[in-house]
């Protein structure tokens, strides 16, 4: 089964998990990334982060390098921004035809995964089989743990 991993990540929260699970599943990768990549550290990361969600932006993505219609099974991954995808997720999401595949979500967060889950489940699942979904808190500061319960996660979507 060819499989695709494919995410944003702002902080590498997000990496790391996509990391581990395209590691376990043998997948190939696709890190979304922005025209305009912001510079936001620290507090004003989360004001940034929130706004952008809130006006409902969304930022154009530099070309993508692989294309997620000849790929069988996608595992596609974002942070948690005001209890929403990252802007850039959906992005890809609203501009990108995904149809007649079998997708696993998975978002990272320093709290709660909001709406974020479901509303990726939502997008998707009109075209596509949704094949798991899963939540990951903070995964940098236990990047093992973290690791290893995206690895497990993989196992577990790539046998359904």
């Amino acid at each position: 089964m060819k499989t695709l991993v494919v995410y944003y990540s702002f902080d590498g929260n997000t990496r790391l998990i996509a990391q581990a699970i395209a590691e376990t599943a043998g997948a190939d990768v696709l890190e979304l990334r922005t025209q305009d990549q912001p510079q936001s550290k620290g507090f004003s990361k989360y004001f940034w982060g929130g706004r952008q969600v809130f006006m409902k932006v969304r930022p154009a993505l530099l070309p993508l390098d692989k294309d997620p219609a000849v790929y069988d099974l996608l595992f596609i991954g974002t942070p948690v921004w005001a209890f929403a995808p990252a802007p850039a997720m959906s992005s890809f999401l609203e501009k990108t035809a995904i149809r007649g595949k079998r997708v696993a979500v998975f978002c990272c967060s320093g709290g709660g995964p909001g709406r974020t889950l479901g509303r990726m489940a939502e997008i998707l699942a009109a075209d596509n089989v949704i094949a798991g979904r899963m939540h990951f808190v903070e995964p940098r500061r236990s990047p093992q743990v973290s690791a290893d319960k995206a690895r497990q996660w993989a196992k577990e979507v790539l046998v359904l």
